[in-house]
């Protein structure tokens, strides 16, 4: 659920950053205007030096496509201007890896304390086999149209079959608060092994001023905070015309920090002309 939510959260950004006028400026308070051909032009410009500031994946590690869309927006409200931006995610796959791993230890002591003891399960199988038998027998009175016999029968079927998974039930019963402790135990020690990434020519410190941060030291850049949503978000320098470039990370702390490194260590590409 965290993981879907995480996903439904960056799409919405993505769009509402990148669409165009039908999406972003429907509810402009003073209005939309046309951009400029400069402004367009400048606006596929900082897209292309932003993707080029997305490091490559260290070892253990995948980069997904970085997303961007191919126009410019061809409006923005008034007072506004257009603001490149792009996602990427990364996947560490030792931590995918690790999760699997987990899961299969998980799912193996869980299924262990399901199974019914060997005297339990030849008790609650013979019962079974009996309701079985009896349910045949029944069967055949009826065809000898001998229905109260075949009615006793049954009714004795049942007995013996609801006996057998009494035996089930209460063993079930038995070991349900076991099973739901290895389930909460195999959520806690599941992590995300997704980091999403959107770098920003925009100074996201402005926009966050109002919300209490927590500062965090990343080698390699000059700031960076936490969020109160968990977002970490990283000081990245400025663009070639002088603008903050941010980018804003989310997912596990230590797999954010690794990503936040990676930007810290790859230098200028391009996009940031100073750290």
């Amino acid at each position: 659920m965290t993981k879907l939510i995480l996903r439904i959260t960056w799409t919405i950004v993505y769009t509402l950053l990148l669409s165009g006028a039908g999406i972003l400026f429907a509810d402009c308070p003073e209005g939309a205007r046309q951009t400029t051909d400069a402004e367009q032009q400048g606006y596929l410009t900082s897209l292309q030096a932003l993707k080029a500031q997305i490091p490559n994946a260290p070892e253990g590690w995948e980069l997904q496509a970085v997303k961007t869309f191919p126009n410019a927006p061809s409006s923005v409200c008034k007072g506004s201007k257009p603001v490149a931006s792009v996602d990427a995610i990364y996947v560490s796959l030792a931590e995918r890896k690790q999760n699997e791993e987990r899961s299969r230890q998980y799912d193996a002591r869980i299924e262990a304390l399901r199974k019914l003891s060997p005297e339990e399960q030849k008790e609650a199988d013979t019962l079974y086999h009996q309701g079985s038998d009896l349910g045949y027998k029944s069967i055949a009175e009826l065809k000898n149209k001998n229905q109260a016999e075949a009615d006793r029968l049954r009714a004795e079927a049942n007995k013996a079959y609801a006996a057998s998974k009494a035996i089930q039930r209460a063993h079930m019963d038995k070991v349900f608060p076991q099973i739901s402790a290895l389930e909460d135990e195999k959520r806690a020690a599941y992590v995300n092994p997704e980091v999403h990434v959107h770098l920003i020519v925009r100074d996201v410190a402005q926009d966050q001023r109002t919300v209490k941060t927590e500062p965090v030291q990343i080698e390699g850049v000059t700031k960076a905070y936490y969020t109160p949503d968990k977002t970490l978000s990283v000081a990245l320098g400025v663009s070639a015309n002088g603008e903050p470039v941010w980018a804003q990370i989310q997912g596990d702390r230590k797999q954010a920090e690794t990503v936040a490194r990676l930007f810290g260590s790859s230098g200028s590409k391009g996009a940031v002309a100073s750290r």
